[in-house]
């Protein structure tokens, strides 16, 4: 949901040719659960080097957050669980999300099961498509200020 690149070339490619697709990182570490936010971030080193977990990317993935929630909240599911169930919705695609517990790896499998309506899968599209995170060359002058504690 927070790169939705495959879904322009490799996605179709994989489903006009017969291949499927894993989806890597499909919680993006965490940052689709819900649990990050610009009061709470993450505090161990893998997630403070990910460019999705920097402030003023926790703050653009607000409006993405809080739509999973809504969905969520019309499953009895959690938003690392619709988080999976969008992935899931593609065509070709599987998911292997990590899981540090029995319990989440219950949840993850669980997200399987859920049915997303097409106005649910619609809100999420748009949700997804107006998350713009800053990544790439943009972003190495806030990881560096962020690492440094500044």
């Amino acid at each position: 949901m927070v790169d939705r690149k495959p879904e322009q070339d490799l996605l179709p490619y994989a489903e006009q040719a017969g291949r499927v697709v894993i989806a890597y990182s499909p919680l993006a570490q965490g940052f689709l659960s819900g649990r990050y936010d610009v009061r709470h971030p993450p505090v161990g080193a893998i997630r403070r080097a990910n460019p999705y977990f920097l402030p003023e990317n926790l703050a653009r993935g607000t409006a993405l957050i809080e739509t999973l929630r809504q969905v969520a909240a019309a499953h009895d599911a959690t938003p690392s669980q619709i988080a999976l169930a969008y992935v899931l919705r593609h065509p070709n695609v599987v998911a292997i999300p990590g899981a540090s517990s029995v319990e989440q790896m219950e949840r993850n499998a669980a997200a399987a099961e859920i049915d997303l309506t097409e106005d649910e899968y619609a809100a999420l599209v748009n949700a997804a498509r107006a998350f713009r995170p800053l990544t790439g060359l943009a972003a190495v002058p806030r990881m560096i200020k962020a690492r440094a504690g500044r």
